[in-house]
């Protein structure tokens, strides 16, 4: 190849949708680090959302939740599996957004939103930045240049 068959690669190489297929291709890791925290407790601040009661415990057990709700314990989020395996995300505005289809009603979808479940940490975020995102940018730029 010579240096104006390069330049006309470089220039022809679409960042914005090769992101995008970086995104979509890495998509169920990246997702899963937002279950780890849910599986946590935690939000995307990293702090507690909150604390099973006991009343909601008895109620569990009668129910039978994907994952056990014992009093006193962190919420882990997973009753009947809608929310967690609903998450997807998408690439929008230059940035990743986390989103459900089992946000459910209006009380659930604002305790959802209120409570800032979708998302990643601080740390996260740069974990799919360098350790995920720039890897599958570099090999997508390597194989459009190779072509």
């Amino acid at each position: 190849m010579n240096v104006i068959q390069y330049k006309r690669r470089l220039k022809s190489f679409k960042v914005d949708a090769n992101i995008k297929k970086a995104i979509k291709q890495n998509s169920d890791e990246i997702i899963n680090l937002n279950k780890i925290n849910l599986d946590k407790g935690l939000n995307y601040e990293n702090r507690v959302v909150g604390y099973y009661k006991e009343r909601t415990a008895q109620f569990a057990k009668k129910l039978k939740p994907n994952k056990p709700k014992t009093a006193n314990t962190k919420y882990n989020f997973d009753w009947t599996g809608s929310f967690i395996n609903g998450i997807f995300i998408t690439y929008e505005d230059y940035k990743i957004k986390f989103k459900s289809r089992g946000m459910g009603g209006s009380k659930k979808s604002v305790f959802i939103t209120n409570n800032k479940l979708l998302g990643l940490l601080d740390v996260q975020s740069k974990i799919v930045n360098n350790d995920i995102l720039t890897p599958a940018l570099r090999n997508l730029f390597k194989s459009h240049l190779e072509k």
